[in-house]
């Protein structure tokens, strides 16, 4: 009994310590995503990502070949698409359509649709805990993100609501990975979901003028950006995300979308920018709200 607790208590803490590495990754991906734009379509940058990831883990997917589970192909196929590929493209999409508050916002709705996917399509029941823990959590979000001096939110852009079904894909995404793969190792997960959609990609690539621009000299620099979102933000990121999923919850991993508000107001501290107490009012308010979705009562 008491080993057993111990394990717990070790695996919340790895959770806790993974899920802020992820916050840090998945936070810094946004300036990445700013300096790529700018010379590459919305297709090409969501797209490219994932071609590199899927190129990054197929090395992966060779060794554990004898591992794959056939019969967990469509789970994983699925997982490829709704937590890694459409998102992608269509944060590619609306990165210069919509104000980062705003996709900050709309981001951090995705506890709540892993709740709600939970609830009606894997009989998941809803703590009262948990139910607060999102309040407090989006709350808290909602703190930093006005705190950092855009206090207009435009919810009537049409392109809102395909941030809001990116983030319905990755509440799905989190409870077809706890359902049906939650014995297959993380590894095998990541490396062939990512070899399924990266394969996808590379055949979208193929309509653009993606492969003739990113080796171009003055595209050297983007080139190692989309080497870092693909093969670290997209694709090491994507193992660690199926490894906390499984030691802890959906709801608490989906949780890093409060975390990546506080990653950007610590990183604007390091460009200049001030915090005031709102914005450790707020960053109190979302870790507050992340200990009650982690609790099991």
């Amino acid at each position: 009994m008491i080993r057993k607790a111990l394990a717990n208590e070790d695996k919340t803490l790895i959770s806790w310590i993974l899920l802020l590495f992820l916050a840090v990754v998945w936070g810094l991906s946004f300036i990445l995503v700013k300096k790529i734009v700018i010379n590459f379509t919305a297709i090409e940058l969501g797209a490219g990502r994932i071609f590199i990831a899927g190129l990054t883990f197929l090395p992966f997917a060779i060794k554990n070949l004898k591992n794959y589970p056939k019969d967990k192909t469509l789970p994983i196929l699925a997982s490829g698409l709704l937590g890694y590929l459409i998102p992608a493209v269509i944060f590619g999409v609306t990165g210069s359509k919509l104000n980062s508050s705003l996709i900050g916002t709309l981001n951090s709705v995705t506890p709540l649709f892993v709740l709600i996917t939970g609830a009606l399509f894997f009989s998941k029941k809803i703590l009262n805990s948990q139910i607060s823990g999102i309040v407090l959590g989006f709350v808290g979000s909602l703190i930093l993100i006005l705190s950092g001096g855009t206090l207009s939110l435009n919810f009537n852009n049409p392109y809102a609501l395909m941030i809001l079904g990116a983030t319905l894909m990755y509440g799905l995404n989190g409870n077809v990975v706890g359902h049906y793969l939650g014995f297959v190792k993380p590894i095998v997960i990541s490396a062939f979901s990512l070899l399924f959609v990266g394969s996808i990609a590379f055949f979208m690539l193929l309509g653009t003028d993606f492969f003739q621009k990113i080796f171009l000299p003055e595209n050297h620099l983007l080139l190692f950006y989309f080497i870092i979102l693909g093969a670290l933000n997209s694709g090491f990121a994507a193992f660690l995300y199926n490894y906390v999923l499984q030691i802890s919850s959906p709801v608490f991993v989906s949780s890093v979308t409060y975390l990546i508000p506080i990653v950007a107001t610590v990183a604007g501290l390091f460009d200049g920018e001030s915090i005031n107490l709102l914005h450790y009012f707020g960053m109190a308010i979302i870790l507050i709200g992340i200990y009650l979705l982690n609790k099991k009562k």
